[in-house]
């Protein structure tokens, strides 16, 4: 699987699986301009880099704003001249505590609802907008969501409302956009993990909620951010032009 010679868009790029993502890119020959909203967390991916810096561009910016993310195409554009895919892994849930993914939604703030709404739809939405023209112009592009299995409600937990409703509209986003787009050369797909065993999730939950985690998942094993990425640098990849629209679970084997 070979990114030599194209230029990537990744969202939320500074760690997690954006951070593997990116790594991965520039590892395998790809320039990659990152974005993030936070900034030393970007320094940090650019230190981590170290000689493949030089093909890293980094942009502190809020992806869910609509300047934002036309600033994001805007540099792309201006750094590399040609962009071969975005990787929109923005996302998240607003609020805090240990019942976050599993909480009625009377105990949901509107507030709350809102925000996790943004993060994962309107950034999804708007950077794929955003970059639409210049795919278009090129007749190719390649276009990589990230989901999550609490799209498909099948999860045996209760789930978060707010969440589990803005990771299915990006699947919905996404099978909408394979069918409009996909005359213009543009490639859609999404990704959806499971539960992700990241650091911020080791400092949220408990080791013993993670333990129960873990023995669910058929696999017996955390699917980590460098699992996922590995899907993602797949559907950006030549060897997955002639696929669109479809929904990859990265989850260890659960459904």
């Amino acid at each position: 699987m070979s990114h030599r010679d194209r230029n990537y868009v990744v969202t939320a790029a500074a760690g997690g699986i954006g951070g593997e993502l990116a790594m991965l890119l520039l590892e395998d020959g790809a320039r990659v301009l990152a974005c993030d909203i936070s900034g030393k967390r970007l320094a940090a991916l650019q230190e981590r880099a170290g000689a493949k810096s030089e093909r890293l561009a980094v942009l502190k910016v809020d992806v869910a704003d609509e300047a934002g993310a036309a600033l994001v195409a805007q540099t792309a554009v201006q750094a590399w001249g040609r962009v071969h895919g975005i990787a929109n892994v923005a996302g998240g849930i607003s609020g805090i505590g240990e019942d976050i993914i599993d909480r009625p939604i009377d105990r949901i703030g509107f507030a709350d609802y809102e925000q996790t709404v943004r993060l994962n739809l309107n950034s999804t939405f708007l950077t794929t907008r955003a970059l639409v023209p210049h795919f278009r112009e090129h007749r190719y592009g390649k276009v990589v969501n990230v989901a999550s299995l609490a799209a498909f409600g099948n999860f045996e937990h209760m789930g978060n409302a707010a969440y589990d409703a803005a990771k299915a509209a990006v699947v919905g986003l996404t099978h909408t956009l394979c069918r409009s787009l996909g005359p213009d050369g543009i490639r859609v797909n999404v990704v959806a993990p499971g539960s992700i065993y990241t650091e911020r999730v080791r400092q949220v939950f408990s080791a013993e909620f993670l333990e129960i985690q873990r023995n669910r998942i058929p696999l017996r094993q955390h699917v980590g951010p460098e699992n996922v990425a590995q899907s993602l640098a797949f559907f950006l990849a030549p060897a997955s032009d002639a696929v669109s629209g479809e929904v990859l679970r990265v989850s260890g084997g659960l459904r």
